[in-house]
């Protein structure tokens, strides 16, 4: 389902790959993805994220600053630079602190939850085998159930094929 046909009366989780987007000039959906959470922001849409997916977030916003910063591809050496040289570190994490902002931001005005709870590590297992997925989006998903949220904000198609999940794509 389209994200932009989505209507706010129901919950709906926002993944990381919205905020990725949204934050990333060169995404071809950003334009989507920042209308989607302009909505949010005016409080259109009852939305709700995780700690989780702003950990998730901030992490791959740190390493595709570093890597455009040392013109490099190299997991090993985005990460070793991240850790070990602090003007690179600096530089990207200006990128991570805007995104920090701005989910601030938005919990502050009250129309962003972050749920802090995390899924039971059972609960993970258990996803992740049935529908052959990821630790981390067993996790989301495990949040998503706990929480009774049916609606996933996503470019993951991973989340497509699960039951009772309804998957809004920009």
């Amino acid at each position: 389902m389209n994200l932009y046909e989505f209507q706010g009366a129901e919950g709906i989780y926002i993944d990381s790959t919205i905020f990725i987007s949204h934050h990333s000039s060169d995404a071809t959906n950003r334009k989507q993805c920042t209308d989607f959470l302009c909505a949010v922001e005016k409080g259109d849409i009852n939305a709700a994220t995780s700690s989780i997916v702003t950990d998730e977030t901030v992490y791959i916003l740190l390493k595709f600053k570093a890597a455009e910063i040392l013109d490099t591809n190299k997991h090993y050496k985005i990460l070793k630079s991240l850790r070990h040289d602090r003007k690179v570190f600096d530089e990207a994490w200006e990128v991570a602190q805007e995104h920090i902002d701005y989910v601030d931001a938005l919990r502050a005005k009250n129309v962003l939850q972050i749920i802090t709870q995390t899924a039971d590590p059972v609960t993970v297992k258990d996803l992740a085998k049935k529908y052959q997925l990821l630790p981390r989006d067993a996790s989301h998903l495990g949040i998503m159930q706990k929480n009774l949220i049916n609606n996933i904000a996503t470019n993951d198609s991973d989340f497509e094929h699960i039951d009772n999940i309804n998957v809004w794509r920009p």
